[in-house]
């Protein structure tokens, strides 16, 4: 079988590829460009806990020159990865976030209104575009005066089919010279922001220089948004084609606080793979993968691994809470933003359920993107009662 993450083929649906995989060929290389695909939960589980041997510093991204992108937690290794990432830790912590809720949900109901009079929308331009941008605005606490900006660069970023493409960087060019200018700002006029609890929270001996601190700021906008993104728009796709999960979402909405969130984060996988290059030379199911190699863990192939979950090709929102799916990632490289994702999306889906009640997607109207691959969603139209 001659598998390809980034055909177009594959957008739809990798998953009987996946399956192949994971049974007759757990570690996959492809020639053109050259890397090394890994399938199986447990060996992916294994890399990403295993920084010495598959490291991030030469970045996360198949084929893709990571000098270009803005330094980030994701293309760091220890020591420096554990020290940022121990700042970060402390200035968003999960209960700063959850205060947030509220907020939330105005902006989401907000964008709902928009165009619930239509009786439809195209799903992603009316709303799963929007919404993480206003989010991560709120987390920043950036000028109200700036979202619209905030919009365009993850438009920019986010919506083509590489991270490093012209209008790609031309968006990080604008991005660098805004946050300059906000943390330069914040360090004279601390405020009770993310930026400036950064700062403020340092420990004895931590420093830590602009580029890191912006970096933060990009992160949570850039990564934290496409994984968003695909996570709404795939998971109202989903509903859509599993009609019995949607009916008991419409009659037990308390489902999505109660496990029916991580369940839909596990089937839909919003970003389906990193990658990581190898230190050393290393033998993995009987291949040889030489060192200095780049090697595509598959996220989206672990999280439907039947050794790992069983009938893990079932869509069922009635789950106990399972958080250890790899839709954030896992080891040291966990999601920093994953409490802010997990109460955007859930907050999200809960008034796009109400509002919706038994929609239909309209299968003939998906667009899809790939960029990591993550299988993401350029446009979905939906239809829905008038109110």
């Amino acid at each position: 079988m001659d598998f390809d993450p980034f055909a177009p083929r594959c957008f739809d649906d990798p998953y009987p590829a996946y399956l192949w995989l994971r049974r007759e060929a757990p570690v996959y290389r492809r020639a053109d460009p050259a890397y090394f695909l890994l399938s199986r939960y447990d060996d992916i589980a294994n890399a990403m806990t295993n920084a010495s041997s598959f490291s991030s510093a030469r970045g996360v991204l198949i084929d893709t020159d990571s000098e270009k992108l803005p330094v980030n937690l994701m293309n760091m290794d220890p020591p420096r990865h554990d020290e940022l990432r121990a700042m970060l830790t402390r200035a968003l912590t999960e209960s700063r976030i959850a205060k947030l809720e509220e907020r939330f949900r105005e902006i989401t109901v907000e964008l709902i209104e928009s165009f619930r009079s239509r009786g439809e929308c195209d799903l992603v331009g009316d709303f799963a575009r929007v919404l993480p941008s206003r989010v991560i605005a709120e987390v920043l606490e950036v000028d109200p005066a700036d979202r619209d900006d905030f919009l365009r660069w993850n438009h920019a970023v986010n919506a083509g089919s590489e991270f490093t493409g012209d209008e790609a960087l031309a968006a990080y060019q604008e991005l660098d010279a805004y946050f300059r200018e906000v943390i330069a700002d914040r360090r004279r006029h601390p405020r009770d922001d993310l930026v400036s609890r950064v700062f403020l929270e340092r420990q004895a001996g931590e420093e830590i220089n602009d580029d890191e601190v912006k970096g933060f700021c990009t992160l949570l906008l850039v990564a934290g948004q496409h994984a968003t993104i695909n996570w709404i728009s795939n998971s109202i796709i989903e509903l859509s084609r599993h009609r019995d999960q949607l009916e008991l979402l419409i009659e037990r909405p308390e489902l999505l606080r109660r496990g029916a969130a991580e369940e839909l984060l596990r089937y839909v996988s919003p970003v389906q793979g990193l990658a990581r290059t190898t230190t050393r030379d290393l033998v993995l199911h009987g291949v040889e993968i030489p060192r200095d190699s780049q090697v595509l863990l598959l996220f989206g192939s672990a999280n439907r691994d039947e050794r790992r979950f069983p009938g893990a090709d079932r869509l069922d929102v009635t789950k106990p809470p399972e958080k250890s799916h790899f839709a954030f990632g896992h080891g040291i490289h966990y999601c920093a933003g994953s409490a802010v994702a997990r109460l955007e999306g859930r907050v999200a889906l809960e008034e796009l359920i109400r509002c919706f009640g038994h929609f239909e997607v309209d299968e003939a109207s998906i667009e899809r993107n790939q960029l990591v691959p993550g299988r993401g969603v350029g446009r979905v139209d939906v239809r829905f009662a008038k109110s």
